[in-house]
């Protein structure tokens, strides 16, 4: 039967009479009633107690206790509370709140709880109290006392009451510890009898962390802690928790508005400062170092192709006179990846928090010995860019606590980004610098192979002006072929130039060492060579001769400019080639690759001596002049010309089109750029017929390259298809050349020659066609022919065969 149980049978009349039941009634309570099993009794069962006083005690007894119990009262609250009221005896509760938040802000958090641990004792009626905070990252209870701290043993079950509620993070209440001495062998701590009840409540914030265990202590003569008691303590402990955790909060944001006004600051210098990797290590070092207020940093940067850690600059100890700290570089040290606690971290990625170096078996303290410098903890961390370690920085020994936090360890990571950020961005800083001088050194290469040879200028210089008699018959008209002058066609385009320019615009040896340059930077091949730049600036020139008063002198030394230029440095490959082929000019170019490398090219023509031919421009007026020069460029891609043909002719047709308008010049300038590009179509048929096998030499050469990577090329770059050269030229000029010509014509009429010389072309190619078309058909026929025959001599030997056998027969 339970103690409780037998009380309660107490109450009940017994069912022997007499004597009898008197006797066992005294045998059974005399040893075993006490005072506290009465009081449990009662606490448990408060109806009784109130029968008790309604039926058997008077209203003066009852009177007479009510006032002495008031007395008491009065009297234990002036005499044992009068130690902690302090504070408490504001006639407000905001002056009290104040009060306590200036308290819990100026670091005095334990002396609160300390406090609040008294009031709970007198609350609940204890007569001893302790108050445990939890050490080494929760592993291990101190005692709390007047500003002092004592280990007083580990958390976890099977020990004390306070390790087992902050192990369970329960409150609980021990009505007798010396019943639960198999639960809690250690009891309250030392000193304490075992005779007693304890009320143990964890102190537990939101985020789930105990800041500490409040343990309220009654000795045996009074009865054990009950649900109330419990209730009480969770009524006064709850309101402080909510307290420090919104404290903490407050705290967080203010440490966090520091932070990011940390990481701002330390943002800009390093960004600002970016000029090498081994300056930006510094600054990590030092802001890393300021920010966990560790006492000495160091920081290992990943070398991918040799696998490895290195470290140039280190930290040892020392201090400027302003208190920065002193970052020296020296002999560089490398090791694997995978050796020591950096290379754990380097390899894994994962922080590492060692809160006792020597009792972790990563750590060497070979280096402490050689030094005489203590390691007692360390916090290495990875600084993580595009999913890989970068780099590992290492921090030994907190100053701020007994080791590093897991505050420390956020506020690194956030900061560690902007490492990675950077590093990576110093790297490309670095790269991109490295790159500039190999750019520097690449031009002056390329600027000794561009420029001409000084010897070929001066010849040029000495005798720029060709003579009347020396000028070919046609050379002014369309018709003009270049093959056979190739030694004077520098003196020629002087010659076009002072014809449409003057002798007095251009500077006269800028204007020679511009031409030979230009002849220089025509590469030797089949078709897209110097003689092809200088027919496409000759058929320009025509076109402006004949159109007097159209175009300004600017626009004329700009179209003019262009058309000698517009191929400069051509490979003999068209656009689609580079990017099939996946070459560096197709991912600098998204359209037109070629023609923007030909106006690029221009450009370092034109720089290579200041502004080149154009010195005489002002900086508005040649910045103006290349944005034309490009156009006129660009405009030679033929990719370019189907959309402007469409709205020229449109506009033509609708009798809206006006040369003067600054857009419909624009496009008359664009397809005077196509029809100059194709003159050669338009030129003799003697001189059509070589320009066609120079250009088809170098389709076919493309063909076979193409080929060769396993690319199935165009028909007319397809060697073997060389018999439908004709029918791809019908087709080139009915599809193109007409109605490029046509329209040309419309608004220049002096162009006229253009049109008529792609007539004849067109008939020539034409009759070869139909030549070639003959020529097919009696091959067929013949083959047909002969198939037939051969099929009757075939058929004639077997009869002559069978006869035979029949005849032997």
């Amino acid at each position: 039967m339970s103690r409780n149980s037998f009380l309660l049978s107490l109450t009940k009349k017994s069912p022997f009479p007499g004597n009898f039941s008197t006797n066992r009634w005294s045998d059974l309570c005399a040893p075993r009633i006490t005072e506290l099993d009465v009081k449990m009794f009662l606490e448990h069962n408060p109806s009784v107690f109130r029968r008790y006083v309604m039926d058997s005690v008077s209203v003066e007894i009852l009177d007479d206790l009510i006032k002495r119990k008031r007395r008491a009262t009065s009297c234990r609250v002036t005499k044992r509370h009068k130690t902690f009221l302090g504070d408490y005896e504001a006639l407000s509760t905001k002056v009290v709140a104040s009060k306590l938040l200036e308290s819990v802000n100026s670091n005095n958090l334990l002396g609160r709880m300390e406090e609040l641990s008294k009031i709970l004792t007198h609350a609940v009626n204890g007569d001893s109290h302790s108050l445990y905070i939890p050490k080494n990252n929760d592993t291990e209870l101190h005692t709390y006392r007047g500003g002092v701290t004592i280990l007083y043993g580990p958390t976890g079950k099977g020990s004390t009451v306070a390790a087992h509620v902050f192990e369970t993070k329960a409150s609980l209440t021990v009505s007798d510890l010396s019943l639960e001495l198999g639960r809690f062998p250690k009891g309250t701590g030392p000193g304490e009898a075992i005779d007693v009840s304890v009320l143990c409540v964890p102190l537990i914030l939101p985020s789930d962390d105990i800041i500490g265990v409040i343990e309220v202590v009654r000795n045996s003569k009074k009865h054990p802690f009950s649900r109330s008691d419990i209730q009480m303590a969770h009524a006064l402990l709850s309101w402080m928790v909510a307290c420090i955790n919104e404290n903490n909060m407050k705290r967080v944001l203010n440490s966090q508005q520091h932070l990011n006004d940390f990481l701002l600051e330390t943002t800009r210098i390093i960004f600002d400062e970016m000029t090498s990797t081994d300056l930006l290590v510094q600054k990590i070092m030092m802001f890393t170092k300021n920010l966990v207020n560790a006492d000495r940093c160091s920081m290992f940067l990943v070398d991918e192709e040799t696998n490895e850690l290195y470290a140039d600059y280190f930290d040892e100890g020392m201090k400027t006179e302003d208190g920065q700290s002193i970052i020296s570089k020296k002999t560089q040290i490398r090791f694997h990846r995978d050796k020591g606690i950096a290379g754990y971290v380097a390899q894994s990625g994962k922080v590492v928090n060692i809160i006792d170096a020597y009792m972790d078996s990563r750590f060497n303290p070979e280096v402490d010995r050689l030094t005489g410098y203590k390691t007692r903890n360390i916090l290495c961390m990875p600084i993580v860019s595009n999913d890989q370690v970068v780099g590992v920085v290492q921090l030994i020994n907190s100053n701020r606590g007994e080791h590093f936090t897991n505050a420390d360890e956020n506020a690194f990571r956030m900061f560690s980004v902007y490492c990675a950020m950077a590093l990576h961005y110093s790297r490309l800083y670095n790269l991109l610098v490295r790159q500039q001088n190999q750019y520097k050194v690449a031009l002056e290469v390329i600027q000794y192979h561009i420029v001409c040879k000084e010897e070929e200028m001066k010849e040029l210089l000495a005798d720029p002006f060709i003579k009347e008699e020396d000028i070919p018959f046609d050379f002014f008209m369309f018709d003009f072929c270049a093959y056979n002058f190739g030694h004077i066609l520098p003196q020629l385009f002087v010659h076009m130039v002072i014809d449409m320019f003057g002798e007095d615009t251009f500077e006269m040896e800028q204007l020679c060492r511009f031409t030979i340059t230009v002849r220089k930077n025509y590469r030797d091949i089949a078709y897209h060579n110097w003689d092809h730049g200088f027919h496409v600036a000759h058929s320009l020139w025509c076109m402006m001769r004949s159109s007097p008063g159209i175009f300004t002198k600017f626009e004329q030394m700009a179209i003019l400019m262009s058309g000698i230029c517009h191929d400069v440095d051509h490979r003999g490959y068209n656009n689609a080639f580079f990017s099939k082929m996946n070459l560096p000019l197709a991912s600098l170019y998204s359209t037109s690759v070629m023609e923007q490398h030909h106006y690029k090219h221009t450009v370092t023509i034109l720089q290579m001596n200041g502004k080149g031919i154009f010195s005489f421009l002002t900086a508005s007026e040649y910045k103006k002049m290349l944005g034309m020069v490009q156009f006129c460029i660009l405009a030679t891609d033929l990719a370019l010309y189907f959309p402007n043909q469409k709205t020229l002719t449109k506009q033509l047709d609708d009798n809206i089109f006006n040369i003067q308008d600054p857009d419909c010049k624009k496009k008359a300038i664009s397809i005077m750029m196509t029809g100059a590009d194709l003159c050669a179509i338009s030129k003799p048929w003697e001189t059509q017929g070589l320009t066609v096998d120079f250009l088809y030499e170098e389709f076919y050469d493309q063909g076979d390259l193409e080929k060769s990577h396993g690319i199935e090329p165009l028909p007319m770059m397809d060697r073997e298809r060389i018999k439908e050269r004709p029918q791809q030229q019908v087709g080139f000029i009915d599809f193109i050349c007409l109605p490029l010509y046509r329209t040309l014509y419309r608004i220049l009429p002096g162009s006229e020659p253009l049109l008529e010389g792609c007539i004849r072309s067109r008939e020539g190619w034409g009759r070869m066609k139909e030549e070639y078309d003959e020529e097919e058909r009696n091959r067929k026929d013949a083959e047909e022919k002969k198939e037939k025959e051969g099929g009757k001599e075939q058929t004639g030997d077997i009869s002559g065969e069978k006869g035979a056998t029949t005849d032997e027969n």
